[in-house]
């Protein structure tokens, strides 16, 4: 039997829901059912009853409380051994996004080591759901990263705790007309048939920030997808080879525009506003986390 078996159960138990326990856990809904079946056999009963809406078994039931109080008390166990270990020796293993990582994370850290003196820090690069995955599994202490509508749901805030750092926003720019290199300029047009526009592949937590802005605005935009890519730098790039439209995190692109191979536009309107945020899973209580924790 394995511990994630018992987490996939009270996540079942909580959304009664296959599909969205799934979701939540960052697994595929065949490989959900595949892990509850093989719990139910490590049991010797059914657990669920199949049949919608879902329920519990009679079985099902009590062994819920016996799962939650177990995995409550191995968490606190395993939470109790690091915050005793834990020490300025061993990194503080934090899980972000490459961006956040190159234009963030830095000069934060260093905020940090003035207040706590010198600690080690291991930092781990990934797509957003593989890194809430690695912060649910107890793998890394802290997760830095975007708020997005997906942060919003896969982080139950009855298990992790969470703060914001920064606000942000995401900027429309593009590169501007100049005689060295004269071409159309680019901008946000209600008026326009066709917008040709640098996207964000799914992968990407702002994705759906962007998405939920454009959607709530009065007009609908023209936009025809040009390019997609899962690295904002990449995007950024094509943006200042004039090839499209691109919204990018203000931290991305306030070199180029310093520079002038990127102007912004669309008025304020089109500017998205969102955080940078830290998480941690509530039973980590170990002491270099909780004193980065506290004197946020």
């Amino acid at each position: 039997m394995q511990l994630e078996w018992l987490e996939d159960f009270i996540e079942l138990a909580r959304t009664r829901s296959l599909s969205r326990a799934a979701e939540n856990r960052c697994v595929t809904h065949p490989a959900f059912g595949r892990r509850i079946r093989a719990l139910e056999e490590w049991v010797g009963t059914p657990l669920i009853e199949r049949k919608q809406p879902l329920s519990l078994t009679p079985c099902g039931a009590l062994f819920l409380d016996a799962a939650t109080q177990s995995l409550q008390l191995l968490t606190a166990v395993r939470a109790q051994f690091k915050g005793t270990t834990l020490s300025r020796d061993e990194p503080v293993r934090i899980a972000t996004g490459r961006t956040l990582a190159c234009d963030f994370f830095p000069d934060w850290y260093e905020s940090l080591h003035q207040r706590l003196g010198n600690f080690a820090v291991s930092l781990v690069t990934s797509g957003a759901q593989e890194a809430i995955s690695k912060l649910s599994a107890g793998e890394v202490d802290l997760l830095l990263s975007f708020s997005s509508p997906l942060t919003h749901t896969l982080l139950d805030p009855e298990r992790f705790d969470s703060r914001v750092l920064a606000n942000e926003e995401l900027l429309p720019v593009s590169a501007p007309d100049t005689k060295a290199q004269p071409r159309q300029r680019i901008s946000v047009d209600h008026n326009a048939l066709s917008i040709p526009w640098l996207a964000f592949s799914p992968s990407l937590a702002l994705r759906g920030v962007l998405a939920q802005h454009l959607e709530r605005l009065p007009q609908h935009l023209a936009l025809r997808m040009v390019y997609q890519a899962d690295s904002y730098d990449a995007i950024l790039e094509m943006a200042k080879r004039g090839r499209g439209l691109a919204w990018l995190p203000r931290m991305v692109v306030k070199g180029a525009l310093a520079s002038g191979e990127l102007v912004i536009a669309g008025g304020p309107e089109f500017h998205v506003a969102f955080d940078v945020s830290l998480h941690r899973l509530r039973t980590n209580q170990s002491e270099m986390v909780m004193n980065i924790w506290e004197g946020l």
